[in-house]
């Protein structure tokens, strides 16, 4: 996990990823009457496995990411030639 389309992965990335899977899990999470209630509704259905599936994958990897330590620390010369451009 430590490149993504050719580019590093930063820590920084990782936990914005973890903090976007909570929220599609939030969001899975707040559908669950309009899945589970009287008026089931096939699109509320979709939206919901959708949202917990990719939630549930982001937290997943990006923990993993996390925990193993796979993102790229930027070095010194790298963040002097980030401010200087």
């Amino acid at each position: 996990m430590g490149r993504f389309f050719g580019r590093d992965v930063t820590q920084v990335t990782l936990l914005l990823r973890l903090v976007c899977g909570g929220y599609l899990l939030y969001l899975a999470w707040e559908l669950r009457e309009a899945v589970f209630g009287p008026e089931r509704q096939l699109a509320f259905i979709l939206a919901a496995a959708l949202f917990a599936v990719v939630g549930l994958l982001l937290c997943v990897f990006s923990l993993r990411g996390l925990i193993r330590k796979e993102y790229v620390m930027p070095s010194d010369e790298e963040e002097q030639n980030s401010k200087e451009d």
